[in-house]
């Protein structure tokens, strides 16, 4: 791998470009600008002597070569009724008029376009603000996307079927999960919290330290399960297919409040569809999403066809409750084809997925963290302009890599509060080292160096092709999902390992995280019962999702109003069993204090107990067997 020292000159301008202060609204309009839609035909452009002088910031960005011909035009950085007249021009389907929306998470408003924009073709905007990375009027580009590369196939096993080690209860059937192998058990100093994973077409799945369900909703395919804060709520979140087997994927993204009720879908706007690699909220009630699309360009001046597929790695930033695009941001244009690692097709036919996007992530400044597998780096992008400010790896770095801080095929680039980086290098797929790590990396902007804080590694030595995270957890501790291979560890901030597990099933599990939930699902508890001839009843009882139940209570009767209490037993993992001994069988050691008549027990229920013995939920009557 190539590996240069970046100019002095180089390093001034990203420092000065990270201390710049953050965007600050327009000045207020005039009342003529504010009554001002969409500009008829023949009206006079914006001139330069508007009373705008405050920048704002506009999406797509200036001079962006691939935008989408659905795209809407974001101005961001203030209040939507100062946005005042807008022309937008394309220089082959002319004059565009369109209708306004104002976002909700953040100060800003979209123009939409009332028809496409038409391709290879060069837009005009003009406003009276002046824009970061131009001035009152900018242009951009509207990509080629008849594309003659073959779309990824969907040919994959039909959703639900069961994992090759499942566990099986008699209260849910239907919940047939993947096994989960605890290797070490789980040390007093792992973080509060469950294991969230999704074994891509399992479900997702909650499991706790011993490695029992909490959660799991098969039949749906699924990544990047975890919890997260939406508009100051708990909430769990996840990518949902169908999965395909052509590197990337074309889904929607999903919140669900703690009671598992979908409460938002969030798409990709402009006509891209969202790919499964990053599902990120913010606080301001937006997400960051990835798509792709592929892009027709000549690439026989590197090797490739004259009419070549190039895939444009793209970002998002979705306004959630309006689905308006706030933010956008393209590989194409940013970072070069000739940053890849990976071989130029020699077909148009193959598409040429170059930079493949796997991360996005906030940082301190609001700039955005970027992680980009075929390229080998991690990139710091200005929020305002699109502009790379920096490169962590890759065939041009900004900093000088220290001993064990260089990354092959990486992903889930992150900065931590104390101003280091963490980045999961799976170096393989083709295999670089003997195994995959997760790191903690401190970048020099002044020496333009990248020191090595602290390196993580399976104890078995585990190589990861593809996938994988790193987390840094709130009491310093680190969870590693190991992407492609079944494991899931924690490490002590020391790298001493405090938990280890390994899960069976059809497909691995993008990321593995470790959050604190309390889940509160609508739906009632379960419950099964048998009658054993001579010796009583069996009853089991479990509450898919439910986090508080620490007791049961075993209702039972001889018709279905006439339940009365026969027991209290501790909650035993996913599903507990009860038994109910009648008066003429034989007593069992795990049950009621005395055996009771059997026709006493032909209907039986559950309750749900929370730790201070209070009822919290109640199964259906059910007759035994």
């Amino acid at each position: 791998m190539r590996v240069f020292r970046p100019a002095a000159a180089l390093l001034a301008l990203t420092t000065a470009l990270l201390m710049a202060p953050a965007a600050t609204a327009a000045a207020p309009a005039t009342s003529a600008a504010i009554a001002g839609g969409v500009t008829a035909p023949g009206a006079t452009a914006p001139s330069a002597t508007a009373t705008a002088t405050k920048k704002i910031a506009v999406y797509p960005s200036p001079g962006t070569l691939v935008a989408s011909d659905r795209t809407q035009i974001s101005f961001v950085g203030l209040a939507p009724k100062s946005l005042g007249r807008v022309f937008v021009v394309g220089s082959r389907s002319g004059r565009h008029a369109g209708r306004r929306r104002a976002h909700t998470g953040r100060r800003g408003v979209s123009f939409i376009p009332r028809r496409p924009f038409v391709a290879n073709e060069r837009v005009t905007v003009s406003t009276k603000h002046p824009v970061y990375g131009g001035g009152r009027k900018l242009s951009f580009a509207i990509g080629n996307f008849n594309s003659p590369a073959a779309k990824p196939s969907k040919n994959l096993p039909p959703e639900g079927d069961i994992p090759p080690q499942a566990t099986k209860f008699h209260s849910r059937p239907d919940l047939m999960a993947p096994v989960v192998n605890v290797e070490t058990p789980a040390a007093p100093t792992v973080a509060p919290g469950y294991i969230f994973m999704s074994p891509k077409l399992n479900g997702p799945m909650i499991v706790d330290n011993e490695g029992e369900l909490v959660y799991y909703r098969p039949g749906i395919e699924t990544a990047d399960f975890k919890a997260q804060s939406y508009r100051g709520k708990p909430v769990i979140t996840w990518w949902q297919g169908p999965f395909n087997t052509g590197g990337y994927t074309e889904g929607i993204f999903v919140i669900a409040n703690p009671r598992y009720r979908v409460i938002e879908r969030v798409r990709a706007g402009n006509g891209y569809r969202g790919d499964l690699h990053e599902f990120q909220l913010t606080p301001r009630g937006t997400a960051y999403i990835p798509a792709y699309r592929a892009v027709v360009k000549n690439l026989s001046r590197i090797g490739g066809p004259k009419r070549a597929a190039v895939l444009d790695s793209v970002v998002q930033e979705i306004d959630v409750r309006t689905g308006l695009v706030v933010w956008e941001w393209h590989s194409m244009g940013n970072v070069g084809l000739k940053e890849s690692m990976v071989p130029v097709p020699k077909t148009p036919d193959q598409a040429f997925d170059y930079f493949h996007i796997n991360s996005i992530n906030e940082d301190a400044d609001g700039n955005v963290l970027i992680s980009a597998r075929n390229t080998s780096a991690a990139y710091k992008v200005s929020k305002r302009t699109g502009r790379v400010l920096w490169r962590l790896n890759g065939t041009n770095p900004s900093f000088t890599p220290g001993p064990g801080t260089e990354t092959d095929w990486q992903h889930d680039f992150q900065r931590r509060p104390d101003g280091t980086y963490t980045i999961f290098d799976n170096a393989s797929a083709p295999p670089v080292r003997e195994q995959s790590r997760g790191l903690v990396i401190r970048p020099d902007l002044e020496r333009g160096t990248a020191e090595l804080v602290r390196s993580y590694s399976h104890p078995d030595g585990v190589l990861t092709s593809s996938q994988g995270n790193m987390q840094t957890l709130p009491n310093g501790n680190v969870m590693i999902g190991w992407g492609s291979e079944p494991y899931m560890t924690e490490f002590s901030q020391d790298g001493e390992v405090l938990f280890d597990a390994n899960y069976a099933a059809r497909n691995s599990s993008y990321r593995t995280y470790r959050m604190p939930w309390v889940g509160l699902p609508k739906t009632r508890p379960a419950i099964a019962s048998r009658a054993v001839e001579g010796e009583g009843v069996r009853v089991w009882a479990s509450w898919n999702g439910d986090t508080r139940t620490r007791a049961w209570r075993l209702l039972a009767g001889p018709s279905r109003k006439g339940l009365k209490p026969v027991i209290e037993v501790e909650r035993d993992g996913f599903e507990t069993g009860i038994a109910i001994p009648f008066a003429d069988g034989l007593p069992h050691a795990d049950v009621a204090p005395g055996p009771i008549p059997a026709a006493a027990a032909r209907f039986v229920a559950v309750v749900a107990l929370d730790d201070e013995g209070e009822p919290i939920g109640r199964s259906a009557v059910t007759p035994v067997g």
